[in-house]
């Protein structure tokens, strides 16, 4: 869905214009469009998804300051936010200045450390997020499928694209491209190393569906680190984000000429997903500055009992792995910028 982000925190700033004059005059009201701006350009800065721990935006009147237990990092520029606060684990609060330097703290500054008058912006989760001052909590309106009313869902979208894709392309073949990867027409052995031809049909159709925030490169095989590049990168050019795919199969190939085969189990997903956080942590360090996500996609094409030599199988046989879901290190799901794997079943034409 396309919304523009701006427009939308212009219309959020005049519903809270009012309230906020009511309460703290001209000099709150004055406050209230400073932190708007401040907390687009957080959000432009970082990531929903590395913000659910909750982010707090904090601009004061006047003279007013912020007087937390612990010393917070300073900063000139909000863009110095996201390499520092890859590093850090917990609540993000915020406190811009009347001068220009910015205050943060990786924990959550309450209320009460704030001497003066205010206004501050809460982002507790998912379509949950408030807009405070000293004597009232207002909510910010929602729209719908967007986590926050201040952020574009880059990421978002780009995971809903991959279930699209597999659901529309890959699971009967529909993709021309795709289809080719498949020995014969029951697609029960892959052709011989069919990853190349999986990457070009997923590039071609996230070059098609991923247009409704600005303008993107869908690039393959990106060089990130010194020993192999990664399958996909997306980079979406008026932002800081940039997402990196890796592509795994699973399942049986055969090369016709050299009659070999090379299978491929759960095992080769795991070690996917360990390959994509090694790439995530060489990104970061060559590119502190950009939001990078990984995401793990897993054409699945197991069948249970079929050989090189199979010409059918049976539906039980076929469909023996479809609802099977694979294990990741915990560690790895638990990393803020890798996405749940995606994992997308081939489905058979049984006998």
């Amino acid at each position: 869905m396309l919304v523009d982000v701006k427009a939308m925190a212009d219309i959020a700033r005049d519903l809270f214009a009012v309230k906020v004059y009511r309460e703290l005059g001209d000099a709150g009201a004055q406050a209230l469009r400073d932190l708007i701006t401040k907390v687009r350009d957080t959000h432009d800065a970082l990531t929903t998804e590395r913000l659910a721990k909750g982010l707090t935006v904090i601009r004061t009147l006047d003279s007013g300051s912020v007087d937390a237990d612990i010393a917070p990092a300073v900063f000139t520029q909000t863009r110095e936010l996201t390499a520092w606060y890859r590093q850090e684990a917990g609540p993000l609060s915020i406190y811009f200045e009347q001068n220009g330097t910015i205050r943060a703290w990786c924990a959550e500054i309450d209320t009460s450390a704030i001497r003066g008058q205010f206004v501050s912006y809460k982002y507790i989760g998912h379509q949950q997020e408030q807009i405070l001052t000293p004597k009232a909590a207002h909510s910010v309106p929602t729209i719908a499928n967007f986590p926050s009313y201040f952020a574009v869902p880059y990421f978002l979208d780009l995971r809903e694209s991959l279930v699209r894709y597999g659901t529309i392309s890959v699971r009967h073949a529909q993709c021309d491209i795709f289809r080719t990867t498949w020995r014969e027409p029951a697609r029960l052995v892959f052709v011989n190393k069919p990853e190349a031809i999986m990457r070009r049909s997923l590039q071609q159709y996230l070059r098609a569906s991923l247009r409704a925030h600005g303008p993107i490169q869908v690039m393959p095989e990106q060089n990130v680190n010194e020993t192999k590049p990664v399958d996909i990168k997306v980079t979406w050019t008026a932002s800081n984000r940039v997402a990196l795919i890796e592509i795994k199969w699973l399942g049986l190939s055969h090369d016709a000429v050299k009659q070999t085969r090379t299978p491929y189990a759960a095992g080769r997903a795991r070690q996917g997903a360990q390959q994509l956080a090694d790439y995530l942590d060489s990104y970061h360090t060559h590119d502190p500055d950009t939001e990078a996500r990984g995401y793990l996609v897993v054409f699945d094409g197991r069948r249970k009992g079929v050989t090189s030599e199979s010409t059918s199988v049976t539906y039980a046989d076929g469909f023996h792995y479809a609802n099977e879901e694979i294990d990741y290190p915990a560690a790895l799901l638990a990393r803020p910028d890798f996405d749940t794997p995606v994992r997308l079943f081939c489905e058979p034409v049984c006998e």
